[in-house]
């Protein structure tokens, strides 16, 4: 391919991530979480709430191979917040210990470095082309 010709956009997007998600497992390794556990933290970050809305809110693969139900992966990675301090219950209503707000926000931190890392060089504008330009690559594809 000569410099003229651009490189097919699959390789390029199956890179990009690739990168994000080692870059995320890295830093929630780091922070001794799991996805689901950091899914957790995020909502529960807005507020209180009961197992049941936790539970329906985390809408990423559970992190599990096993062939336990949804239910009881969830309940075993809250489980693991509720004994760190990092969740605390009352009444069923969860929400984020002392423990889990600093967790929250030190993880919110290293998250927020993983973008800026990824958006480093960019001008203004380019993020936004770029998500704008995927979404209509998309909706083309889902005619």
């Amino acid at each position: 391919m000569d410099e003229a010709t651009p490189l097919p956009i699959t390789p390029l997007l199956r890179t990009l991530d690739h990168s994000i998600d080692e870059a995320l497992r890295e830093t929630l390794e780091r922070h001794r979480l799991s996805r689901t556990q950091w899914h957790a933290l995020n909502v529960l970050a807005e507020g209180p709430s009961t197992f049941e809305k936790l539970e329906e809110a985390i809408s990423e693969p559970l992190d599990s191979d096993s062939n336990a139900s949804v239910g009881d992966v969830f309940a075993a990675e809250m489980e693991l917040l509720l004994s760190g301090g990092l969740v605390v219950e009352k009444a069923g209503v969860y929400h984020l210990g002392n423990a889990g707000r600093a967790e929250y926000r030190a993880t919110r931190e290293a998250m927020d470095g993983i973008r800026d890392r990824m958006l480093q060089g960019l001008d203004d504008g380019d993020y936004a082309r770029a998500v704008q330009t995927l979404e209509k690559m998309i909706d083309n594809l889902s005619r």
